[in-house]
């Protein structure tokens, strides 16, 4: 009797265990991540300009809403962090880099937080492809949900790019739903495409 009594308890905490953690643990281990946290979140607003006035390339906007895991929930107060490479393909590094990411994600990045309707919009340039050619122009996501460890989700890839083939598709794993994006020029020529985010338990 004392060992079913004791079986029962081990179950019982073990259970309680394994609910209080997450139901994807893998999305809470990604390298890079924490460079979200390298601006204070303090003061952010839903909309942000990446590049420097000047700076090469076609304009973009990155836009679109967050919403919770049934897909329908606006998401408020969710930060996202964006960057991507600039027109020749590269990250280039700010003049005082004082962080190992802001030396490696470059000074091509932008943080927002999400408004009352989980609506995000960043002005931009359209990203270059890498010179190795080896994967399509992107840009990277990450995102923070309040009270949550960040994660990345799909990078923003664009269906007119060449490389988002067959093969890419197959190998896309839809984190935060589809980052495959179509961009359609708007009234003054600048790019513009809409990426939905749905977060992820």
């Amino acid at each position: 009797m004392r060992r079913s009594m004791y079986v029962l308890v081990v179950a019982a905490a073990f259970a309680g265990t394994v609910d209080a953690q997450p139901s994807r643990p893998d999305l809470y281990r990604c390298e890079g991540c924490e460079a979200i946290n390298e601006r204070s979140h303090d003061g952010l607003t839903w909309e942000a300009t990446i590049p420097p006035a000047g700076e090469p390339g076609e304009r973009l906007v990155l836009s679109g809403r967050v919403f919770g895991p049934d897909g329908r929930t606006p998401a408020p107060n969710v930060v996202v962090y964006a960057y991507h490479t600039n027109a020749a393909g590269v990250y280039p590094p700010p003049a005082n880099a004082s962080t190992e990411w802001a030396r490696r994600h470059g000074y091509l990045r932008g943080w927002v937080v999400t408004n009352a309707r989980g609506e995000y919009r960043f002005t931009t340039i359209r990203a270059g492809t890498y010179p190795s050619r080896a994967d399509p122009a992107h840009i990277h996501m990450i995102v923070k949900e309040p009270g949550r460890q960040e994660y990345w989700i799909d990078e923003v890839v664009f269906t007119d790019d060449p490389l988002v083939d067959a093969r890419y598709r197959a190998r896309v794993e839809n984190r935060g739903g589809s980052g495959i994006v179509t961009p359609a020029r708007d009234a003054r020529g600048a790019w513009q495409v809409r990426r939905d985010i749905i977060l992820e338990r």
